[in-house]
């Protein structure tokens, strides 16, 4: 009976070490550099259409141009989490951006009548992103060094207010001065004429907006990286991220460099 008492307080004692983990909390802020990509196309500018129907807004298609081409954009990202031995368990909360800005579509003339009327037309387009993940990181302890390299992904959703606009310019001056002369003659009813081109002019040039919409998807990520830890609190985080979704049935995905401070409780 004494050696059986014996054997469980051993096991008793030995237990907690056996099955012990170590649990750390901790919070991080990242500024990340991002360049994002899309499957989608530019909009496109059909001159046929606006000369068939007169309305400006039906000569544009979407999705119909070149290849997209965002510039290159900073991020931030807030992260709590927890660490397991050698599994981190994590939310990130990231805000994204990404815009192409005054790309020229079209250059050509368009029908105003009774003209040829020679236009210039540029796209801009801004999309802001915001994501909501659930990430899993894997560190690799390394014996003797500050640096605990990691690699892991993410699953979550994202919040994508996308907007595109365009900007039609006419040199509406060198259209009315090619028509003064010949418009002069005419008297009155030239006269009455300018007007009617005039407005005619207004109500094409400038700039109008072709899509503006707020859409929420499913969202994915994957990365690798490296801490360095200063010490048992802080720590500086390198990574790099593809964090990618599925828009408007349009393939969209973002290449980033992470830089983040981590703080362990």
């Amino acid at each position: 009976m004494k050696n059986k008492i014996a054997v469980f307080m051993a096991m008793a004692m030995f237990a907690p070490s056996a099955f012990a983990v170590e649990i750390s909390p901790y919070v991080g802020l990242g500024i990340v550099v991002d360049k994002a990509g899309t499957s989608a196309k530019r909009v496109a500018v059909d001159a046929t259409k606006f000369a068939t129907s007169g309305d400006m807004a039906s000569a544009f298609q979407a999705n119909a141009g070149d290849d997209m081409d965002f510039d290159m954009a900073f991020a931030g990202e807030i992260t709590a989490g927890v660490k397991i031995d050698n599994v981190r368990a994590e939310l990130e909360v990231a805000l994204r951006s990404a815009s192409e800005d005054d790309y020229e579509v079209y250059a050509g003339n368009l029908p105003i009548e009774p003209l040829t009327v020679p236009a210039e037309i540029e796209t801009s387009t801004s999309v802001r992103h915001n994501s909501y993940l659930a990430n899993v990181w894997y560190d690799f302890e390394l014996s003797n060094s500050n640096w605990t390299p990691y690699i892991g992904a993410g699953v979550g959703f994202g919040v994508y207010h996308q907007k595109a606009t365009v900007e039609i310019d006419i040199d509406e001056e060198m259209v009315m001065a090619q028509l003064i002369p010949t418009l002069d003659q005419m008297g009155p009813a030239g006269q009455v004429m300018m007007a009617q081109m005039q407005q005619k002019l207004a109500s094409v040039e400038g700039e109008m907006e072709v899509a503006n919409d707020t859409l929420y998807r499913f969202e994915w990520q994957v990365g690798l990286g490296a801490t360095y830890n200063f010490n048992e609190d802080w720590a500086l985080d390198i990574g790099y991220r593809f964090n990618s979704s599925t828009v408007a049935d349009e393939f969209v995905y973002a290449h980033e460099i992470k830089l983040g401070a981590r703080y362990t409780f």
